[in-house]
This record gives C-alpha cells, structure tokens and sequence, in this order.
C-alpha cells in the first residue's frame, strides 16, 4: 500500500469519518488518488478527469512512474480476477461469458484511466498501448488454451472468441457494457414462416 493511501487511513482513523477528496492540481494532491485507483478504487476517477499536474522535469518523471504503476497493479489485478472468474466457471459457457464480460468491464475502467486528459499525449498512448498489450495477450492465451480442449467440441473456444477482451466497449448510464457499434445495429423482427 502506498505512502498516500496510508495517511488517507491515517487520517480516517484519527477522525473517524471519511476524508474528502478534491480535484488533484499538484503531485501532492494526485498521490493519495493514484494509491487510492492502484488498490482497485474506481469512485477516484471522476476526479482524476477533472484534474491538472504542474508539469516540470522532476514532478514529470515522478508522477508518470506513479501512474504507470496503478496501471501496472490493476492489470495484474484484472488478470487475477479473470482467472478466478474462469476457474469458478468450469467450463460452463454463461459463466465463461461472464467473466469475460466482468473483465471487459475493468478494462473500459482502465481505459478512462488512460485516457485522463491532463496525460500528455506520449503518456496517455503508453498507458492506452500497455492495455491493449495485455487485452491481446490475454484473448490469444485464452484462444490457445480452449482450442486444446478437445472434449467440447468447440464450445469454450467459440465462448471465448464471441466474448473478445480485445472489443472497446462503452458503459451506458445503467452500466451494461455494448459494442461502440451496436447502436447501429439494426433490430430485426421475427421471420414467420407460414
């Protein structure tokens, strides 16, 4: 745990109720925020977009090892999950597609991470590469291995291949997760056949 995170808890202990969170403006201000997203804390987001850094030589290196790790330490967090999510599912098509689907969810939490607009450009494209990494290595791991299940016939490996980590997916406002694309989608009606 993280310097900022423990006088965060310092100081929620020593008052007893929550501290309160402001918009970060100085290294300072964004370390109890990036402790806070590197333990899986999600609710600190909403901050971070609205944020500013001072950037100079020193806080700029600093603070973009600081982001990186977060980074860093959720994607291995995310890839825990997934494979208690897959370990639980036995195998068992819906609930394979679920935890594909929880980890897409995650993935579209790292996205907006990387995608905080006061990044510099070569920061927020390292941080967006570095997802995209590890959603492809992962979806291919993931291909690899249900292709060697031969008692399925084919089952897992079309549940994996029709639930891709690789697809960027969008939350709407009551949290579903679609494709950017499937507002486009025409919705067919039923064909009847007399």
């Amino acid at each position: 745990m993280g310097s900022g995170a423990l006088a965060y808890f310092a100081r929620t202990a020593q008052t007893g109720k929550p501290m309160k969170s402001e918009i970060p403006h100085s290294y300072a201000a964004w370390l109890p925020l990036l402790d806070r997203f590197h333990e899986g804390d999600d609710s600190v987001l909403a901050l971070m977009q609205q944020g500013s850094i001072e950037w100079s030589a020193v806080v700029a290196e600093r603070w973009t090892s600081q982001v990186s790790s977060a980074l860093g330490k959720r994607l291995t967090m995310l890839s825990k999950q997934l494979q208690v999510g897959l370990d639980r599912s036995r195998g068992e098509s819906f609930a394979v597609s679920g935890a594909l689907l929880n980890a897409r969810r995650s993935l579209h939490r790292l996205r907006e991470f990387a995608s905080i607009p006061c990044l510099p450009d070569n920061v927020r494209s390292y941080l967006q590469n570095e997802i995209d990494r590890w959603a492809k290595e992962t979806q291919q791991a993931l291909e690899d291995n249900a292709a060697k299940i031969r008692t399925d016939n084919g089952r897992l490996l079309k549940t994996v291949r029709d639930n891709p980590l690789t697809t960027i997916a969008v939350a709407s406002e009551h949290g579903a997760i679609a494709s950017p694309d499937a507002a486009n989608t025409p919705v067919r009606g039923r064909r009847v056949i007399l």
